[in-house]
């Protein structure tokens, strides 16, 4: 299963919002992935599903696949008696972390790249541009389903039609910021469905970084 470098900013973003996750819940020391599910769904940083993290227990599986797992040292994989996959996570102090971090920088400075711009100038520009998101047009969600609401939570604009003009935006936004999961913000949309959009319209190729 391969991986783009989305996927490897995203490892290293999620690492750092769970060591905040341990900051804030001092008397935890190991956690399982639905236990840290709501945090990193809060933070935009995983999918939400009925599941609570069936997608971000994929995606760990396929940093394991590529053997990227220790992009979040703070993950421990162990099978369980049934066979299925097991996904916690230890507390670590920050100087340990920094540690396995920088012995893996030789490994790291081969898979991760700079980006097209830097992340508070990508940012800047996200809150500059969200005006004309806002104004898009938005459909009547009284006969969302609940799942669909606690999606929309997240995503405010899940489920909305795709107009000429969003589209217009969302092929502005990657071809400047270089980044799905940017795009997939300014947009207030899934990641994976700004993806396939991306896709569908000949912005990015499926096996595209």
């Amino acid at each position: 299963m391969s991986y783009t470098q989305e996927d490897l900013q995203r490892a290293l973003r999620i690492s750092k919002a769970i060591q905040e996750y341990f900051h804030i819940n001092y008397n935890y020391n190991v956690v399982r992935s639905t236990d840290l599910y709501e945090f990193l769904a809060k933070k935009g940083l995983i999918e939400t599903d009925r599941h609570r993290g069936i997608h971000f227990r994929a995606f760990l599986q396929k940093l394991k696949d590529n053997d990227l797992l220790s992009l979040i040292p703070q993950c421990q994989c162990s099978v369980s008696p049934t066979g299925s996959r097991e996904w916690r996570f230890a507390r670590m102090s920050d100087e340990k972390l920094e540690t396995i971090r920088n012995s893996n920088k030789g490994k790291q400075a081969k898979i991760t790249h700079i980006p097209r711009l830097p992340e508070a100038e990508i940012n800047q520009l996200i809150q500059l541009a969200r005006k004309f998101v806002d104004e898009l047009p938005k459909r009547d969600a009284s006969n969302l389903t609940q799942q669909q609401r606690q999606i929309r939570n997240a995503y405010p604009r899940a489920y909305e039609e795709w107009h000429s003009r969003e589209i217009e935006i969302m092929t502005r936004a990657y071809n400047k910021f270089g980044r799905v999961d940017k795009v997939a913000e300014l947009l207030q949309r899934q990641p994976h469905i700004v993806r396939e959009k991306l896709e569908e319209h000949g912005v990015i190729s499926k096996d595209q970084d």
